[in-house]
């Protein structure tokens, strides 16, 4: 093919699948995803609408959930997307994980099997004194966190963090912060948090993509948290 005949090929857009048929030269391998403008209506309707909800959730006018139905509503009426291809945007894996791990939490939680671990874990790291406590309270956060949602462990493991300070006597700032940190910063599964759900569908990872990045990032963030928490307070 002239580099003349393949410039007039590229140029020519829409019109390449009705030249191409005409041709041998090219062979379709694979398409991409055509990008439907909406228009200034729809964009407007679409936008609008996800910032309204987002705000009247905020000020608390509106639940997220009814917010996002009545949007979701209004996108069919204006033929944004069609009920296919919004069938075809549900992750169904990802849902999956959600609810199987709100059951696993619902299920540690109120077997006690939660508060057991917590106990132990502290009564484990109670010899080592005020640091390996920290540093107990902030794995069990961070395991706890990695499988029954960061806000559950929160709820397990603060008042066991509170005690152990107070029983040491020493300031209980760094054993409450470090068990803030521990669950704002959970790596290790895709439902320790929820930017961990946000990449893990789109970017195709599996549950062992995060255990072998997450688990030594986890023990980096530990060890940095633990030191400069000792350092200010201890």
């Amino acid at each position: 093919m002239s580099p003349y005949l393949f410039q007039r090929y590229l140029m020519i857009e829409k019109k390449f699948q009705e030249i191409a048929k005409a041709t041998n030269d090219f062979y379709t391998i694979s398409k991409i995803k055509e990008i439907r403008r909406l228009g200034a209506l729809r964009t407007f309707v679409l936008v609008g609408g996800m910032l309204l909800v987002i705000i009247l959730n905020v000020v608390g006018l509106a639940k997220l959930f009814t917010g996002l139905l009545i949007l979701l509503i209004i996108t069919q009426l204006l033929n944004i997307v069609s009920p296919k291809d919004l069938a075809k945007s549900v992750d169904y894996q990802l849902a999956l994980i959600i609810a199987l791990s709100l059951a696993l939490g619902t299920a540690m939680i109120k077997t006690g099997v939660a508060d057991t671990l917590a106990n132990g874990m502290m009564y484990v790291f109670k010899p080592m004194g005020k640091y390996g406590l920290l540093v107990g309270v902030y794995l069990i956060t961070s395991l706890l966190a990695a499988f029954i949602t960061n806000k559950a462990a929160v709820a397990i493991v603060f008042p066991i963090s509170l005690t152990v300070a107070l029983h040491l006597g020493v300031d209980t700032t760094p054993f409450i912060l470090v068990v803030a940190f521990a669950a704002a910063a959970n790596f290790m599964t895709p439902i320790g948090y929820q930017t961990n759900l946000m990449v893990y569908g789109p970017g195709g990872y599996r549950f062992k993509d995060f255990l072998i990045v997450g688990t030594p990032l986890t023990i980096i963030y530990m060890i940095v948290t633990v030191l400069i928490l000792s350092f200010l307070y201890l």
